[in-house]
């Protein structure tokens, strides 16, 4: 009931044709608290969530679903540098952390916060600006490396903006 009620909050992508609609806004928002929250108590600042770096996130989110893939680098090796280039954000760093199959908010950050790498990203203070999406797949499509049925496809990228002296 659970993963139902999700996937219809999430897009409706159970129920439509659409493989495109945005993140609801009270899930970024969810992800955004829990992540501030780790950052702030490690001694870092919140991050702030940047409309060209939501973009780059629900395009990779997309991506993943549409094209049957999980990899932070695309079949067609776009990687989230050049995604985030694409919306014409201009960064010193950038970081990228992508799950699949965490039902709610809660499930993914804590992923992220058990697996190294994605600790690194979410507490790495330089960054200062993030931008989140989950979408879920609506077909029953195989992707490599991704058990179970019920597929989420999570996705925050963080980054350092370029800063002009």
């Amino acid at each position: 009931m659970r993963i139902k009620a999700l996937v219809t909050s999430v897009c409706l992508f159970a129920l439509t044709a659409q493989a495109s609609c945005a993140t609801p806004r009270e899930t970024i928002e969810q992800v955004l608290a829990l992540i501030n929250a780790q950052r702030i108590a490690h001694g870092c600042e919140p991050l702030r969530l940047e409309e060209r770096l939501e973009q780059a996130a629900e395009r990779e989110s997309r991506d993943m679903v549409e094209r049957h893939f999980f990899s932070h680098t695309e079949p067609d090796g776009t990687t989230p540098g050049a995604r985030v280039r694409k919306t014409g954000y201009v960064y010193q760093m950038i970081g990228e952390n992508i799950e699949v199959n965490a039902e709610m908010p809660e499930l993914a950050v804590a992923t992220w916060m058990n697996s190294p790498g994605h600790r690194a990203n979410i507490l790495t203070c330089a960054f200062k600006e993030t931008g989140i999406a989950v979408v879920s797949q609506k077909d029953d499509v195989t992707v490599e490396g991704v058990p179970g049925v019920y597929k989420a496809f999570w996705t925050q990228v963080f980054a350092m903006p370029f800063q002009a002296h």
